[in-house]
């Protein structure tokens, strides 16, 4: 039995970049305004994007850096009356996108005894980038068991979750696993439903991706990871449109943690 626990709820969601964005907005300013996370996790983040959402949660904080990243890659929002920041930085794992890293802060939760929890995302590369492309070499394990190196040293044996666009359906997942990550999917005994690409979408216009006539199989590729001692308690892929479009082309999952402020 936990004791003088802390339950909160996370999400991660990849908000496409600039693509469709002015269409987007209203739909992306709903889902925060009517299902706003404890802790939010974003990649392919904007500047326009980023403050849209500083706007729909007024309750929440955010890292404010210069490191250009926090405002074009990535960024890690938290409601300032459930945490707050101790620290926070970004460690280069390899990805192949300018100012991408491991983005990371550590947070102490309001409740008494509980300890600081390190909060983290990143956007593994795409299997299209032209490297990859030209010598065939899956970039994202590598850099998958960067990341797990990273957070051990920076959350040790702490709680720690880590949230990912892992554009992979194999071995960077594996990576993980091993370093003794758990999905929320797998710590419930369920598998993923897909993340993307969020069916129907009002933006396509053409048939296929940017490489190939076919159209991008559904998969489950955004994930919640958690090491240490926190338990997963739900999971979910959000099904959400507003006026009937998609704020994304990825689909947001939301999972809810209990941190225990004293082992059982």
């Amino acid at each position: 039995m936990l004791t003088g626990s802390f339950t909160f709820v996370t999400m991660t969601y990849n908000l496409w970049g600039a693509h469709h964005l002015t269409e987007r907005e209203p739909a992306l300013t709903d889902l925060f305004t009517t299902r706003p996370p404890d802790l939010l996790a974003t990649q392919e983040l904007q500047p326009r994007s980023r403050d849209l959402l500083d706007a729909a949660m007024p309750g929440h904080d955010r890292v404010h850096d210069d490191f250009p990243g926090w405002g074009t890659q990535s960024n890690l929002w938290w409601r300032r009356d459930l945490f707050s920041l101790l620290d926070h930085g970004t460690q280069d794992v390899g990805i192949l996108s300018p100012d991408a890293r491991l983005f990371w802060v550590r947070l102490q939760p309001a409740a008494d005894g509980a300890p600081p929890l390190l909060f983290s995302t990143a956007h593994l590369t795409w299997p299209g980038h032209a490297d990859e492309q030209a010598d065939g070499v899956n970039r994202r394990a590598p850099q998958a068991e960067r990341v797990a190196d990273a957070l051990g040293e920076l959350a040790g044996d702490g709680p720690c979750l880590f949230t990912v666009d892992i554009n992979d359906i194999g071995a960077p997942l594996w990576a993980l696993g091993n370093a003794g990550f758990l999905d929320s999917f797998t710590a419930l005994g369920r598998t993923s439903p897909v993340t993307h690409p969020v069916e129907p979408m009002p933006f396509t216009t053409t048939r296929g991706t940017r490489l190939s006539p076919l159209g991008s199989p559904a998969k489950a590729i955004d994930w919640i990871f958690a090491r240490g001692p926190l338990a997963t308690r739900t999971s979910e892929v959000v099904e959400f449109f507003s006026g009937g479009n998609a704020p994304s082309d990825h689909k947001p999952v939301v999972a809810t943690f209990t941190l225990p402020a004293t082992q059982p």
